[in-house]
């Protein structure tokens, strides 16, 4: 379990673009020998000519072409650290990676194409840079702004490893390198060399490090702002669901406080039927005790959800429409179901989550023309119930957020509607599924099972 785990942290993507990239590092020098060929001849021209500006200028064009085969490298070997900074046997050892493959890689390339591609001081200088942008960089997830950063960091490091002056700390090994610094001592173009490599490494660096800072920042700043916004979210999730339980609870309270006057109803309707012998007094506190005995059934599924009982689609729909406005249903509303459907249900709380999903299609039908279609079915011994209009739909990048607790369409004021809905449908062991075309329409289909 804890190998299955430690891979799942691995960065496939990541690691796959490192690949790529460190296989593009091997295979680019093959395309650089013309250019490193050129260099050559117009170093030749700088020692006839005695030109310290060509020289100069050949020393640039040397700093270019390294960066560009130097940037492979470092990139892929800093892609290749993030992709195994999760990773279960390579947590805390992503440094030490990148330090192996990077004079690993070297060493290929000299071998491959047998040329002297030294590891020295700048690399080290280049390894431990990498080494903090790692760390520094982790919230930026944009491969192009990270080459970005690590090729000024690479052309400002390479700059230096063309001055004279450090030759004596490990910098300057390469071939091209080490003849432009025998032609500088040898049209005495030290200072030159030295004043113009120091200075367009420093300002190369410090242009690196602000375009870091900034970029840094930014994410950072991105960072909080999404931090915010969840913990917005999550504050706003709370209140609601602290209003709908405060609401819920107040409900019951005042349904639970209804059953004192039903027992009073009740008990005076049984005395009025003792004490009076008329026939028509007898039939009114018959009905007066049926309504009170419905009456309290409805109060005990309100009080308690998993109060069930079997009951007909359409005792179900026939509840329904007496809850709709009159002038809704025969303007808007239609039904069509087969009357020998039954459900186990809590019919209450169901029809206050089908009354929730009407509600929701007639504020978005046009006033005039807008139908809804209300339909059930048995099919392979499930319920499905739909609910169908053709109003004005949900946009395809809503479509997944209508399930959450605080979230409107615009057609619900406390976001607890489909929440609400769905919840009632999953007590009764069903299921709820909404598909919506803007501009088109919507259908709920409700699936339940059916009871025999």
């Amino acid at each position: 379990m804890a190998i299955s785990l430690s891979l799942k942290k691995l960065d496939k993507s990541k690691f796959f673009t490192s690949i790529i990239i460190i296989i593009l590092a091997l295979i680019l020098p093959s395309f650089t020998k013309e250019l490193q060929y050129n260099l050559i001849k117009q170093l030749y021209k700088s020692i006839s000519a005695q030109d310290s500006g060509l020289l100069l200028l050949v020393s640039a064009k040397l700093v270019m072409l390294n960066t560009l085969r130097h940037l492979p490298i470092y990139l892929g070997a800093f892609i290749l650290a993030e992709s195994l900074e999760n990773y279960g046997p390579f947590r805390n050892f992503t440094f030490l990676i990148t330090l192996i493959i990077i004079p690993v890689i070297y060493q290929l390339i000299s071998w491959i194409y047998d040329i002297a591609f030294v590891f020295a001081g700048p690399s080290y200088l280049t390894i431990i840079i990498i080494f903090i942008l790692h760390y520094i960089t982790k919230k930026i997830h944009h491969i192009f702004i990270k080459t970005i950063i690590i090729s000024l960091f690479l052309f400002s490091i390479d700059w230096l490893d063309i001055i004279p002056f450090l030759s004596n700390y490990g910098f300057g090994r390469g071939e091209i390198i080490i003849s432009i610094r025998e032609v500088t001592e040898f049209i005495d173009a030290e200072y030159i060399i030295n004043f113009f490599g120091f200075t367009f490494s420093i300002i190369i660096m410090i242009n690196a490090l602000i375009l870091t800072r900034v970029v840094v920042d930014y994410y950072n700043n991105l960072y909080l702002i999404e931090e915010s916004r969840k913990k917005e979210e999550k504050i706003r999730e709370l209140e609601l669901e602290a209003v709908k339980s405060r609401y819920f609870s107040e409900i019951k309270h005042l349904v639970h406080d209804l059953k004192t006057p039903l027992v009073t109803i009740q008990g005076l309707s049984g005395v009025i039927d003792m004490k009076i012998k008329d026939q028509k007094i007898h039939e009114y506190t018959e009905k007066i005790n049926s309504s009170a005995e419905k009456m309290s059934q409805m109060i005990s599924e309100i009080l308690y959800e998993d109060k069930k009982r079997k009951i007909s689609i359409e005792e179900l729909f026939d509840f329904l429409k007496i809850q709709l406005a009159l002038e809704e249903i025969s303007d808007h509303v239609s039904f069509n179901y087969d009357k020998n459907i039954d459900i186990e249900a809590n019919k209450v709380r169901l029809s206050r989550a089908l009354i929730n999903l009407i509600d929701n299609s007639l504020k978005a039908i046009d006033p005039e023309n807008g139908k809804i279609d209300i339909n059930a079915r048995k099919q392979n011994n499930k319920i499905h119930i739909s609910i169908r209009d053709n109003g004005k739909g949900i946009p395809e990048d809503k479509i997944d957020n209508i399930w959450k607790i605080g979230y409107t369409t615009g057609m619900e004021n406390t976001g607890l509607g489909l929440h609400f809905v769905k919840k009632v449908i999953e007590s009764h062991g069903g299921t709820i599924n909404i598909d919506s075309k803007f501009h088109q329409g919507t259908e709920a289909e409700i699936i339940l099972p059916e009871v025999h």
